[in-house]
């Protein structure tokens, strides 16, 4: 939380994620008690301001448990009303809440997760998730003695003076690192500060993930929606390591500091020097009226892997048993390369992870216990069968005893590829035998057409022939044995084509029957099986009103289609973002193709509420 200079860019870009084998070692879902648990957190009461000049007296009566969202969460709330400190006899003009669980829950290295709903921060409010080293002593009287020692991690703040300024509050966040010496007192940071590319926020719940290990600390946001996104901090604890910093420090002397256990904090401040503001009367975002600014935790968890040197320890022992109970499972829509099943189960988690899986692959997705949920599953091919078996899951591993199977056939690509032996009636032209291939693929505004002769006959040469274009036919390139494509660009989304293939052939010609075609269908060529979207954000999902698209490549077009794949809405783009109002589409879920300047089509699904 202390800070001493700010360092703002932006950086929105992805990385493939490498497999991770976590096991759950505690988590706190505040689904049990209705209290805060006090075995596990320390409810602060203090009114020193945190060394930051913050503004609120932390009190317990303001942390509580309470149901949102259909969610239990841990509730830290900040009003404006006059308290006391008694310890100091020291009155505050706000109210907030702060917990930590030192010496009850601390760790080293591991994972750690966090959900959590942030309320709006301009002006005024610092929400924080963090961590500091659990050696540290705090002694009211003589508060000089351990920090910056003990380290610091911070995970996630915002509402600094710097996104104020921007009027960027909603997207600006910031992760640190905070180390050095108490005597002398030397105070070193590492600190990073960004602008995601939605806000942070929204009625939506946020999931901030600390990876620390013995060789580097990383921070993510929203991994359980885009698993492949780079993390927002990542820095190098090794010894040697140099980190640039608001000190100018050398890591070589204290890189212990982050080599030991830590244990969590939750705040959520009022004021003080990250915000800039320090005058009660200019804190906009608590009502005057004494309306609470709630800051909601779904919950909090740690993974470890079994690797040396990790360490955990709690007061109480985490011990998982109990199995999920999957509901319902129920096939929803299909489409030519995605199956929408939907979902429901429940968990004294508070949350449930459903999983489907068929021919050796998984699809999967978590949700509020007793929440029904679309679960999409794509990279599907067209006009095949699959046998899912969908299960109900939790964090700890366990299982639900019964799966339900879902069985089912994607749609086929009729329009868009075929088999026939039909030819052209003319009594010049030859007849098939075994017959002929053909397909269709849409790649922006060309479409390439392809057609294979079966035959035995041998194959000269094939031309294209068009049904518009009067006694014009175009040489199709030969791709391999008897296959020959031609491509037709600048075509219109949306208009019919129809095209023969004339083979050329010994004594004559074969000249196939006209296939018809609408410019855009989603075809096989160009299916989500073909595609990665590691390249691509899109945010939030569902999605209400506003969908926004990022990307670390230029964006050219944008393109929704139905699960029937029609197109409903096409973007022409030319950035990296891009916000598409979607509020004259109808409730459902829609696939997104994201066509990037070099040609690359990447493919999402989206549920519009």
């Amino acid at each position: 939380m202390k800070k001493t200079k700010i360092l703002l860019f932006l950086q929105f870009t992805f990385i493939i994620v490498y497999a991770q084998n976590w096991t759950l070692k505690w988590q706190d879902n505040f689904e049990i008690t209705t209290t805060p648990n006090t075995s596990v957190w320390t409810l602060e009461e203090d009114g020193w301001g945190g060394g930051n000049s913050e503004l609120q007296c932390y009190t317990p009566n303001n942390v509580t448990i309470e149901t949102y969202q259909g969610l239990k969460c841990l509730v830290l709330s900040a009003k404006k009303e006059n308290y006391t400190w008694a310890l100091k006899n020291k009155v505050c003009p706000a109210t907030s809440g702060r917990v930590n669980s030192q010496g009850k829950v601390y760790f080293k290295y591991g994972k750690v997760e966090s959900r959590m709903k942030l309320p709006s921060t301009a002006n005024g409010l610092w929400p924080a998730f963090w961590f500091m080293g659990n050696d540290r002593t705090f002694n009211i009287n003589n508060f000089n003695n351990s920090w910056p020692y003990c380290g610091e991690i911070d995970v996630m703040e915002c509402g600094n003076a710097g996104g104020i300024v921007s009027n960027n509050q909603a997207t600006n966040f910031g992760g640190a690192l905070h180390w050095g010496t108490v005597s002398p007192y030397i105070h070193y940071m590492d600190y990073t500060s960004i602008n995601a590319a939605y806000s942070i926020q929204d009625e939506e719940f946020h999931l901030y993930t600390l990876i620390w290990n013995a060789d580097s600390i990383k921070m993510y946001l929203d991994q359980d929606k885009y698993p492949s996104a780079k993390p927002f901090y990542a820095q190098r604890i090794l010894n040697g390591s140099n980190i640039p910093n608001g000190g100018g420090g050398n890591f070589n002397a204290i890189y212990d500091q982050f080599h030991k256990p830590f244990y969590i904090l939750y705040n959520l401040a009022v004021g003080g020097s990250y915000t800039g503001i320090y005058d009660i009367n200019a804190i906009t975002a608590i009502a005057s009226n004494g309306s609470p600014a709630k800051m909601y935790i779904d919950y909090v968890r740690i993974y470890q892997k079994g690797d040396a040197g990790e360490e955990f320890f709690s007061a109480t022992t985490y011990s998982d048993t109990e199995i999920p109970a999957l509901t319902s499972a129920t096939l929803s829509s299909i489409t030519k390369t995605s199956v929408e099943i939907e979902v429901q189960g429940s968990d004294n988690s508070g949350s449930v992870i459903y999983k489907a899986s068929a021919n050796g692959k998984l699809w999967s997705t978590e949700v509020a216990s007793v929440t029904q949920k679309s679960l999409i599953v794509t990279g599907l091919a067209a006009g095949t069968s699959y046998n899912f078996t969908v299960t109900a899951n939790d964090a700890s591993g366990n299982v639900s005893s019964s799966s339900i199977p879902i069985f089912t056939t994607t749609l086929s690509n009729a329009e868009c590829e075929g088999l026939s032996t039909a030819s052209q009636s003319a009594t010049e032209f030859l007849t098939f035998d075994t017959g002929y291939n053909f397909t269709f693929t849409t790649s922006g505004t060309n479409v390439t057409v392809t057609y294979e002769m079966l035959d035995g006959k041998n194959v000269y040469a094939a031309y294209l022939w068009k049904n518009n274009s009067g006694f014009a036919e175009y040489p199709m390139t030969k791709s391999i044995g008897k296959k020959y494509k031609y491509t037709l660009t600048n075509q219109t989304t949306g208009a019919k084509l129809s095209t023969a293939c004339k083979f050329v052939v010994d004594n004559g010609a074969c000249v196939t029957q006209y296939q018809n075609y609408i410019v855009g269908n989603n075809c096989a060529a160009s299916g989500i099986e073909n595609v990665t979207s590691n390249k691509v954000s899109l945010y939030p999902n569902p999605v209400k009103c506003t969908l926004n698209i990022a990307s670390d490549n230029a964006i050219n077009q944008v393109i929704i289609r139905n699960l029937l794949g029609q197109t409903v809405k096409t973007n022409e783009v030319n950035s990296q973002r891009q916000s598409i109002n979607l509020s004259d589409i109808l409730s459902g879920s829609y696939l997104i193709i994201t066509v990037l300047e070099n040609g690359e089509k990447m493919v999402s699904t989206i549920i519009k509420e």
